[in-house]
């Protein structure tokens, strides 16, 4: 049996990489002049492929159960031409304070988004919040997976966060996990994790379950009610790191310590927490991911900690391939550079569907490439059987476009612009015959780069987020507060 690769340096760390990208500020109202709506219902008529009918629904696949997780089914919207449908700023971020931001959700009526000790709800279309949602400490973890009624679920500490001496933020442990409803603000119940000594949580849900790892052991919750199913602890070497949720779940165990890691990825059978298969990575990996839980794909870093690979598993746990992603070339979102006591089920730029994966690579200089006429960048997608790339889809001059997630068959992507003259937009691609449906244009000026934000296509629109707040660096600075997130819909 194959153990995954072997491992493999690096000449440059994910925070050089990142450097030498160009950041390019806050995103911005979508165009409304009567010149531009004209070019876009243009570009509309002709992008149009004529498979369905213009919809701003998003319906969820019939006969699922509302504890299942959500898996929407996009349609296009009656019109591409984007308005603003939520934006947001964080007033009264205090100078010098920074304020983590991680979670980012969206349904059919409501737009919420933690921040702090805190997730606000915004009606959408009308941009008024709706709902708050208090916790005594911060939100320091949550799962981007939302259940088909429009559930989700947070990890929050019981003790508020404090100053310490030096103008720092010190946060109590992320000891409570808490489920709460998106459109209404309510919170359904709350629990105390079994554990004393916890470093921060994480936090996924599969079918009926709210799912926790700690340092040392997991837990599994029902959804409806809070009434906890079962607990695990690895044994003293070894703790789980954590879990990937959606249709399946897999676990992350890991052993020893920083100078002697050891990981294995376990499938999980969600009603007793008992382990189905056992795929052993390969020693020199320094951290592992969690991509996809069915099909299994891994994110592991070998020989630092920076995301190198991604490996595909059968639904036994047996390997099947490996994908090299090496961050001077690919956007995987893998949260690289952080310890393995960060998020686990993570890659947000990674997406998979029953047969492929796709990533895009890096983007090249905007400037030069359209000065050029080349594509800003390419999405691949790679044979989860062979790990073989199969196709790629271009971008366009300056443009460049990055996978958020599959819409049933089809991958839905955003496409970058720096231009005030040109719009950003989300579009849908088919994979097999690379034909690629506009859904939405709307106008983003110096949009801050892919890998810094949450995105969120869903219902028809698209949402971008941050994931932490930096305050001002002087009280003078504060006004109306640091740019927290927007959202466009179709004008019709």
């Amino acid at each position: 049996m194959s153990f995954g690769p072997p491992p493999s340096p690096y000449t440059e760390s994910a925070r050089a990489a990142e450097s030498r990208r160009k950041r390019r500020g806050l995103l911005a109202l979508a165009a409304t002049a009567t010149a531009l709506a004209v070019l876009l219902a243009g570009i509309w008529a002709l992008s149009y492929d004529g498979t369905g009918s213009p919809s701003g629904r998003s319906p969820a696949a019939a006969g699922r159960s509302p504890d299942d997780v959500r898996e929407t089914i996009e349609r296009r919207p009656p019109t591409p031409e984007g308005v603003i449908a939520v934006q947001r700023r964080a007033a009264g971020i205090e100078a010098g304070r920074n304020i983590e931001a991680t979670g980012t959700w969206a349904t059919g009526r409501t737009f919420a988004k933690t921040l702090g000790n805190s997730v606000t709800g915004y009606r959408i279309s009308t941009n008024r919040q709706a709902w708050k949602l208090t916790f005594p400490g911060g939100v320091c973890a949550a799962t981007p997976h939302v259940t088909v009624d429009g559930r989700t679920a947070v990890a929050f500490s019981s003790e508020p966060t404090r100053t310490d001496p030096s103008g720092g933020t010190m946060s109590g442990p992320c000891d409570r996990i808490a489920m709460f409803d998106i459109d209404t603000g309510k919170r359904l119940w709350h629990v105390e994790l079994p554990e004393e000594r916890l470093v921060p949580a994480r936090v996924t849900m599969t079918r009926g379950k709210v799912v926790a790892a700690w340092e040392d052991g997991s837990a599994a919750y029902a959804m409806a009610d809070g009434k906890r199913l079962w607990s695990h602890t690895a044994g003293s070497a070894c703790g789980d790191s954590g879990y990937s949720g959606g249709r399946a779940l897999v676990r992350v165990v890991k052993c020893g310590n920083r100078d002697n890691r050891r990981f294995r990825v376990e499938g999980t059978n969600p009603e007793t927490g008992k382990p189905l298969w056992t795929y052993a990575v390969a020693p020199g990996v320094q951290d592992v991911r969690l991509v996809s839980s069915s099909p299994v794909v891994i994110a592991v870093a070998a020989g630092d900690l920076v995301i190198t690979d991604l490996i595909s598993l059968s639904d036994r746990g047996e390997f099947r391939a490996t994908v090299p992603v090496p961050v001077q070339t690919y956007v995987t979102k893998c949260g690289d550079g952080i310890d393995v006591t960060g998020p686990i089920e993570t890659c947000d730029a990674v997406v998979v569907d029953e047969r492929q994966l796709y990533v895009a690579t890096q983007a090249r200089g905007t400037g030069t490439a359209s000065a050029h006429g080349q594509v800003a960048n390419e999405i691949v997608a790679f044979d989860l059987g062979t790990g073989k790339s199969v196709r790629k889809f271009d971008a366009r001059a300056g443009r460049p476009m990055y996978p958020v997630r599959m819409s049933g068959g089809r991958l839905i992507a955003v496409r970058e612009s720096s231009s005030a003259y040109t719009p950003s937009a989300a579009v849908s691609i088919d994979p097999r015959s690379g034909k690629e449906t506009l859904l939405l244009l709307f106008g983003t000026v110096d949009m801050l780069p892919f890998e810094y934000l949450d995105v969120r296509y869903e219902h028809g629109r698209v949402f971008f987020a941050a994931r932490g707040i930096a305050g001002p660096v002087s009280e003078d600075g504060e006004g109306d507060g640091p740019w927290l997130a927007d959202g466009f819909e179709s004008g019709d």
